[in-house]
């Protein structure tokens, strides 16, 4: 089957579970900018670099081709209405949300208590890719949480149902 509209690419893509983020970080003139990401993954493990894209006509765009940090926050279950705040434009997207910021002795981005995971990056590359953007980061930190991951499937967002090994018998 060849590729005869932007649909058919959709359509695929969303038969492809993923986590959720929100990827934050802060300007130079301490402004706080975010967005949600499904497009997260891994790069290499030594040295450990992750990379997440951002669309070009984000409005957070800018910020983060120029940030020299950002967090990489793993969403958990209980974080649905917060990944869907961040994919809003226009909107305040930090005040109404418990973000945890840096101060002048400890300088991290805006990390989400409660996620999955924040993993604190250091930027590492910035590639243009069609009408994304690929930020490539190298982690500095990482601080793990305990939840059931906010996962986005079809276009929604899922519910993990864990299996244990007791159950598969």
């Amino acid at each position: 089957m060849t590729l005869d509209n932007k649909q058919t690419f959709r359509d695929a893509l969303s038969a492809f579970p993923s986590g959720v983020t929100i990827v934050s970080t802060t300007d130079e003139q301490g402004r706080h900018w975010g967005f949600t990401a499904s497009s997260f993954s891994s790069v290499s493990m030594d040295p450990p670099l992750v990379l997440v894209c951002i669309a070009n006509t984000a409005d957070s765009h800018a910020a983060f081709v120029d940030a020299q940090r950002y967090a990489i926050n793993i969403l958990a279950q209980e974080q649905k209405d917060i990944a869907m705040h961040f994919a809003r434009k226009g909107v305040d997207k930090f005040g109404p949300h418990a973000f945890r910021y840096g101060t002048e002795d400890n300088p991290h981005p805006p990390m989400l208590p409660g996620s999955m995971a924040s993993l604190v990056c250091v930027a590492r590359d910035v590639h243009e890719a069609g009408d994304h953007t690929v930020l490539i980061g190298e982690i500095q930190q990482v601080e793990l949480g305990d939840a059931t991951p906010l996962v986005y499937y079809n276009r929604g967002f899922r519910h993990l149902e864990l299996e244990t090994a007791d159950s598969l018998s």
